[in-house]
């Protein structure tokens, strides 16, 4: 053994670090199943992942581990981001996980997940919008696979609970590209026939297996269809979009068709009981019209008729007569009231004329009081306008007077006047201006 001798750890640690180095064994991508899960309360995750042939150990540190979405257990197919290394206190290869999701099945859980907020922000689940479901349904259509579990599911328990309903079926496919716009055809064609609830049923499966209930295109035609529809697709744990977007979901097929359709048994038993009542009310109520009619027996009209006719014809002579009297007195009274109005009607012509005679007089003399009144009155205004002519001035002035004035007014006295005073002269043609040379007192 010429060859040096190398400690494990040495060993290990080369080992280590040409895998670390080896860019093919970074980063890479694995799939496998989940097997020994452990999350650990430092948060780290610990499981095997494995395949038909081999098996590897890996960690998912927790701050990769607490960004995921999606927590594995044993038996789940996924797909692991990692880093291959070695852990050197044990020299045991693993993969250091940074990513993890599940095989194929995780990426329709997100198509899923976001078609679901979809169609939800945009009211495709709206409960006030939901159709209710009739009571007692005659004609029930089923949609569904042909020859299925789920069909013979429908079929037994309709047989049992409800067999008194006409079953009317579309059979389509139930999964595969195809199964979505079959059902959706099959929904439109239920339209136009006379059935009062519609069943979509399918067995359980896969993720994959039930996709066909996960279509955009269905969900709306369910929601605008104008029959209610009750789903029933799958197990109790599945949950799919056409539930969410359906009338009423039924965890499976035989449960859809419970929800449709009464119990035969207890519908007997509610029919019994109505019956039952039924006839307490009509015996009642015989009980009360015969003691209605001993009643009416007992009357005088009844065991007497003949007395009570007699009574009757009297009383209509009666009214008879004194009918003719009122439409005798009517007459007199219509009679009278036209007397009355004629001569209400002369007396008020005879008013009126002698109205408007006595306002022709008062008219003819108010103008006579008016004209001699005018006349006296325009003498007294020619006699006022002599006199004033008499007294004016002016006049005066004809006569050869004047009225001398100066800057305080009217002069009436040589006192009121100086030597060198302007004065004013008025004569009857005008007015002359003038200054005092000299005056001469009396």
């Amino acid at each position: 053994m010429s060859q040096a001798v190398v400690k494990v750890s040495t060993l290990v640690s080369y080992l280590k670090s040409k895998i670390d180095q080896d860019n093919y064994l970074q980063r890479i991508l694995v799939c496998g199943e989940i097997s020994n899960f452990v999350c650990h309360r430092s948060g780290h995750w610990y499981f095997t992942l494995k395949d038909e042939v081999s098996r590897l150990s890996c960690v998912m540190f927790s701050s990769s581990a607490s960004r995921s979405k999606y927590i594995p257990k044993d038996g789940d197919k996924v797909i692991l981001q990692a880093n291959t290394s070695i852990f050197e206190s044990s020299g045991q290869l693993q993969l250091y996980v940074t990513g993890i999701k599940l095989d194929g099945v995780g990426d329709l859980y997100v198509q899923f997940e976001l078609l679901k907020k979809k169609l939800f922000n945009e009211g495709y689940f709206d409960e006030n919008h939901k159709l209710s479901i009739p009571k007692y349904p005659l004609q029930i259509g089923l949609i569904t696979g042909k020859n299925t579990a789920a069909r013979e599911d429908v079929i037994s328990t309709l047989q049992r609970r409800w067999p008194i309903a006409n079953l009317v079926e579309i059979n389509t496919l139930v999964q595969g590209d195809a199964a979505a716009k079959q059902i959706c055809d099959a929904i439109k064609q239920m339209e136009s026939m006379d059935v009062e609830v519609i069943l979509l049923v399918r067995g359980g499966g896969s993720i994959e297996d039930l996709w066909a209930f996960n279509d955009e295109n269905l969900a709306k035609v369910i929601y605008h269809c104008s029959i209610p529809i009750v789903t029933g697709v799958g197990h109790e744990v599945d949950t799919t979009i056409v539930d969410y977007v359906s009338d009423l979901r039924a965890p499976t097929p035989t449960g859809a068709c419970e929800l449709v359709t009464p119990d035969r048994n207890e519908v007997k038993q509610n029919l019994a009981l109505i019956r039952q009542t039924l006839i307490k009310h009509c015996r009642s109520d015989l009980l009360n019209e015969q003691a209605r009619l001993s009643r009416v027996k007992s009357m005088p009209w009844y065991s007497q008729p003949k007395t009570l006719v007699d009574n009757r014809k009297m009383k209509v002579d009666y009214v008879s007569n004194r009918l003719q009297v009122t439409t005798f007195q009517s007459q007199q009274k219509r009679l009278e009231l036209e007397m009355l109005a004629q001569t209400f009607k002369t007396r008020v012509q005879q008013r009126l004329h002698e109205v408007e005679l006595n306002i022709q007089a008062s008219s003819q003399r108010l103008n006579q009081n008016i004209t001699t009144r005018l006349s006296t009155e325009t003498k007294n205004l020619g006699s006022m306008i002599h006199l004033l002519d008499a007294y004016s001035p002016l006049n005066i002035l004809k006569r050869g007077y004047s009225i001398t004035s100066n800057q305080n007014g009217v002069v009436s006295s040589i006192s009121q006047i100086k030597i060198n005073d302007e004065i004013k002269i008025q004569l009857t043609d005008g007015i002359v201006n003038t200054i005092v040379k000299e005056r001469s007192p009396k």
